[in-house]
């Protein structure tokens, strides 16, 4: 049945009681909370906005626009910084320059602060210093970005600042130690740019989750629910995010490959070509960001509240969280779960990428890392995908498929923690180690993160995304310092990569530990993700039908 939009009538969820003592309180202390907002038919304009396929496409576009500098950031800076500081470090105990490859026992030290450190410690020390300022970010942003306009604002300055700080690092090729300097201070800017950027963007899948409504349908079981409603609606656009934005970050790495293998021998370019494609990769991102700003439609946001400042929002609607654990603990388990297995994920890439050029020759192996790293984002694509396509396929339940991925995490960090004494000729000791744990290690680990994005977005309150993301990214980043920190002062101690893997054994069995104790079905009750019940229906009774609004190619006339 169609009829006119403006015609129909609106009924609207009803609040509970609770629900308006909560609001009441919030205004005594004058910070809105956020209730569970129902969609009503009356909001269907704005539901609208967000199911069309140019809102999706759009959204896909900016996931593009991140993917280029992204790539660079994880892999041809910290490359470059750890290129540096071996050409402007000494041997431990001399004055002569560092080898690009180091005999067994030898050490290169490089001036950090009033001190000098192991080079492969530079970056890492770089990253634990960046993400202890991101946690301020993180807080800012989670209390600003739910209202009015300021989501779409934040996201698309956080995206055209990320592309232009990509464009400078062609100019610091030489090897001079205020390069160095130089190279780190982008380097630490592109870590915090990202971090406000993956709250933002996170925080869109609910929204187009919402886009179309579910309801219970009787006779269902909990689970046929769940993957009717996060496969279709949040397992398809967190891929489809995570998937787009590794197709950027090949573009930028297949650039990196075709100028690696075109421009001069190993030896005498060296990193130089890294620094040219990261500022290509500025380069495309800032054009793809620029096309998008001018066609992606705005969050109808929460309405600020009265007579306070917004910075101050921020503030108490952080800690406001911690008010919430009792009225959504699974999202909460799940969260800590997930921060806990990111910190390890984060880690481990670090010391990978680091432990692949150092063990095969500075500059000597440049040319196989750039395809390394191209095959890096080909496969987790790869995984992404065929994780979207067979889980509704299998009798396996979501956590299941989490429990798979967390196994070859575990395995991988095991495997580099057999090789850490010198006479074990194993444990990314060799080319083959590297490729073929990278392959699977990548792989699940985008899947993972598809998986995670689904999950979490599925356990959240209508209204409060970007609050729960950004409780994400804010408790990433204030435990990740710890572990970068940790990482760095471990490998600076014993000048072996490999030694940072063995917390991250411990942090990955924590991880899947909480995830086990994560109750899905009591988490998606609790946010109201499975039961709609209209106004004078009566207890038990229910929609049958799924509802679902959608534009009829004819006319602007709603069907129902």
């Amino acid at each position: 049945m169609s009829q006119n939009l403006n015609n129909t009538e609106t009924r609207e969820l009803p609040r509970s009681q609770d629900d308006s003592s909560s609001l009441k309180e919030a205004d005594e202390a004058n910070i809105q909370e956020l209730p569970v907002q129902p969609t009503t038919v009356r909001d269907s304009e704005e539901v609208l906005k967000w199911s069309t396929r140019k809102s999706l496409s759009v959204w896909l576009l900016i996931c593009y626009s991140n993917g280029p500098v992204s790539s660079m950031a994880r892999s041809y800076v910290p490359a470059s910084i750890q290129s540096i500081a071996n050409a402007v470090g000494h041997l431990k105990g001399t004055d002569k320059p560092c080898p690009r490859k180091l005999a067994t026992g030898q050490r290169c030290l490089v001036k950090f602060g009033n001190g000098e450190i192991d080079y492969n410690s530079y970056s890492l020390y770089i990253k634990a210093i960046t993400t202890s300022i991101e946690g301020l970010l993180g807080i800012f942003t989670t209390g600003v970005a739910d209202y009015t306009n300021y989501r779409r604002g934040i996201m698309f300055g956080t995206l055209f600042l990320y592309s232009a700080s990509a464009l400078p690092a062609a100019g610091l090729w030489e090897k001079k130690y205020s390069n160095l300097v130089g190279l780190a201070f982008l380097y630490s800017l592109m870590i915090c740019i990202d971090s406000v950027y993956q709250i933002i963007e996170g925080s869109y899948i609910p929204i187009f989750m919402r886009s179309r409504a579910s309801v219970k349908i009787k006779g269902t079981e909990p689970e046929q629910i769940k993957r009717k409603m996060v496969l279709a609606q949040g397992s398809l656009v967190s891929v489809l995010g995570i998937v787009i934005g590794n197709v950027g970050g090949i573009t930028a790495t297949l650039i990196g490959v075709i100028i690696t293998y075109n421009w001069g021998a190993a030896a005498s370019i060296g990193y130089k070509r890294f620094l040219l494609a990261v500022t290509i990769a500025g380069c495309i991102s800032m054009v793809a960001v620029s096309i998008a700003f001018f066609i992606f439609p705005s969050v109808k946001g929460l309405e600020k509240p009265k007579n306070v400042n917004i910075l101050t929002v921020s503030v108490k609607r952080f800690f406001g969280l911690l008010k919430d654990i009792q009225k959504y603990p699974e999202a909460w388990k799940l969260c800590i779960g997930w921060v806990i297995w990111n910190v390890s994920y984060s880690n481990f890439l670090s010391v990978f990428n680091l432990l692949f050029r150092s063990e095969l020759g500075l500059g000597t192996a440049d040319g196989e890392y750039t395809v390394w790293t191209l095959m890096t984002m080909v496969i987790s694509t790869l995984f992404s995908l065929t994780w979207m396509y067979a889980y509704p396929r299998t009798p396996l339940k979501i956590k299941h498929w989490a429990y798979g991925f967390f196994f070859i995490s575990f395995f991988a960090n095991l495997w580099g923690c057999i090789g850490i004494p010198d006479h074990v000729n194993v444990g990314f000791k060799h080319r083959a180690e590297f490729w073929v744990f990278e392959i699977f290690y990548a792989g699940t680990s985008s899947a993972l993160r598809s998986l995670n994005r689904t999950l979490y977005s599925s356990l959240l309150p209508e209204g409060s995304e970007a609050k729960f993301f950004g409780l994400e990214i804010t408790m990433g980043v204030a435990v990740g310092w710890i572990g970068s920190l940790v990482n760095a002062t471990i490998q600076d101690r014993t000048g072996n990569l490999r030694w940072p893997m063995v917390p991250n054994l411990f942090l990955v069995l924590i991880a899947a530990g909480l995830y086990c104790w994560v109750d899905v079905d009591k988490g998606m009750s609790d946010a109201q993700k499975v039961d709609v019940v209209f106004e004078g229906s009566g207890p038990s009774e229910v929609i049958e039908e799924p509802i679902e609004i959608v534009r009829e190619e004819s006319n602007d006339s709603l069907k129902k």
